[in-house]
């Protein structure tokens, strides 16, 4: 899940969320869900939905309005959205370990974290392989292929070889420029990271900062040493070192090398001016403001920002620049997919079943796109507005790997990124930074 997709806006107090409508489930095994092929004719009842826009947002709107219309199509069915973004989470957790979950929700699978596999083994979470391998009705096809490559990599439990939840979208993390301030200065947005350094120091040159970063939120800073990493040692061999134990830090010099690059940003002055008391918002701002020619963030970036891009700003976007001499992947890309899941112990399953094809659906996805510049995980929708390209980098790259080498959830993830602020701050240079997480990782893995 996104740290804090579509801004929340509100701190959501445990005893301020809604009862759910379902019995809750509080793991252990899960009552057999209804007839994959007959589902669609016993839609009745209520259900409580988590969903990610805040109160007030168009976002939170456009769902409301479709919570409606299926209200509207099966009279008699309630549908009650309840907010469930980054704030909500500890407390909608608790909800789910006391057997008082929303029948539908966020955040608690996807198939390359570990830490959310767990919600599907404990029995928590509804299986939708049958459902996602029956046809459907109105085209003949399975429900599963409506979803795109890159999404599927996202969707299957390791343990048992379910599904537990399916992408309402996706987000990728790439390097945004503003192709209008490139074209206008003669600069070549950059490809490679000899590339980028070169990009930087001629924006330095025309007196614009090269990059936007915020200092305020270490995984943000992160993002950086994450996509460097991506290209000097591959997804896999960080996913081992950091969260697996296997191997430490110091053995490979491409952990080095990622954050000696890292302090060469920060030396060379390529980070907005201000950037250590910078919060994001203000900082994705500065870049649409004309203050920093490139931004490193989630696809999420246009929809977020989109009340504060001026009309004639155009957009350029491309994959993190690949690295010479690295051994990792130098066409993949991280991502996260908004994995929606249902409760195994909904005593609404239909309901649920139909919200959830709904939200996924073409229709409603290509809408969402348009509107809100969301990146679907479904087959045939369109790029989204203001983000032009963005699904020319999706289609060229070679993977999509989870983000932050799946360390969501893990110790590894609070000292990780806190290091890598410091290297950013100038508290400490790489070498100091590479060691002060091999000695926490080394206490962590017991290796």
């Amino acid at each position: 899940m996104s740290h804090r997709r579509f801004g929340a806006l509100a701190l959501v107090a445990a005893g301020a969320l809604l009862a759910a409508c379902s019995g809750g489930g509080a793991g252990g095994p899960a009552a057999a869900g209804p007839d994959p092929a007959a589902w669609r004719e016993s839609i009745t009842g209520s259900i409580e939905v988590g969903v990610l826009p805040a109160e007030g947002t168009p976002g939170r709107a456009y769902l409301e309005k479709l919570a409606e219309s299926i209200e509207a199509e099966h009279p008699g069915t309630q549908i009650t959205l309840t907010f469930a973004n980054t704030e909500a989470r500890p407390a909608l957790e608790q909800r789910w370990r006391s057997g008082d979950g929303p029948d539908v929700d966020y955040g608690m699978f996807d198939g390359t974290v570990p830490a959310q596999q767990v919600w599907a083994d404990d029995g928590f979470l509804l299986n939708l392989k049958p459902y996602l391998d029956a046809p459907d009705p109105a085209t003949g096809k399975p429900w599963s292929s409506s979803f795109t490559a890159a999404a599927n990599g996202f969707l299957t439990n390791p343990g048992d070889g379910g599904v537990y939840g399916v992408p309402s979208e996706m987000s990728t993390q790439v390097l945004f420029y503003n192709a209008g301030m490139f074209e206008q200065l003669g600069i070549t947005p950059p490809r490679t990271w000899d590339e980028l350094m070169a990009t930087t120091a001629a924006l330095k040159a025309k007196q614009v900062d090269p990059i936007a970063v915020t200092g305020l939120f270490q995984p943000y800073m992160g993002m950086w040493s994450d996509n460097l990493w991506l290209r000097e040692v591959g997804w896999q061999k960080a996913n081992d070192v950091l969260v697996n134990g296997k191997g430490h830090i110091t053995d490979d010099p491409g952990f080095l090398a990622g954050l000696e690059k890292v302090q060469q940003l920060r030396d060379g002055g390529a980070f907005i001016k201000g950037f250590q008391g910078t919060d994001f918002t203000p900082a994705q701002a500065l870049f649409f403001q004309g203050k920093a020619g490139m931004i490193l963030m989630g696809s999420w970036l246009a929809s977020e920002m989109k009340d504060v891009i001026p009309p004639d700003f155009r957009l350029g976007v491309l994959p993190f620049p690949t690295v010479a001499g690295g051994k990792g992947d130098q066409q993949a890309i991280a991502a996260a997919p908004q994995m929606v899941s249902i409760n195994a112990k909904s005593a609404n399953v239909p309901l649920a079943l139909e919200w959830v094809s709904r939200l996924t659906g073409t229709k409603v996805q290509a809408e969402r796109a348009e509107q809100f510049g969301e990146l679907s995980g479904v087959v045939g929708v369109p790029s989204p507005k203001g983000v032009t390209g963005i699904d020319e980098v999706v289609a060229g790259a070679s993977a999509l790997v989870p983000r932050e080498f799946a360390m969501t959830g893990t110790k590894a993830y609070e000292f990780v990124y806190a290091e890598v602020a410091r290297l950013m701050f100038g508290e400490q240079d790489a070498g100091t930074t590479l060691d002060r997480i091999d000695q926490q990782l080394r206490e962590l893995h017991k290796n």
